[in-house]
């Protein structure tokens, strides 16, 4: 893979990782307002709509080649996402 491809693609993964802490933030706060069945089908649908966009992007940008650092950088970006949002949101 280009070196070019492979810098978009761990950028992207980066960004994903933040965008998935966000949809899981979100849907953290309605499972705690609804019943057992809607939790599971909430984050069934959550974690399937989510992996099927990942690759879908990510088959455009690289034709859908999928390397391990590409999963630490979602992990990375969702982690930075939480500490930042412990650094401004939680001290307000």
């Amino acid at each position: 893979m280009v070196l070019k491809t492979q810098i978009i693609s761990l950028f992207f993964s980066f960004l994903y990782g933040i965008f998935f802490y966000i949809l899981v933030s979100i849907n953290h706060k309605y499972l705690f307002n609804s019943k057992i069945i809607f939790k599971i089908i909430t984050s069934f649908l959550l974690v399937i709509s989510n992996v099927f966009l990942y690759f879908i992007i990510l088959r455009i940008i690289n034709n859908g080649i999928v390397h391990i650092y590409f999963i630490f950088c979602i992990i990375l970006g969702n982690y930075v996402c939480k500490m930042l949002y412990k650094l401004f949101v939680k001290k307000r």
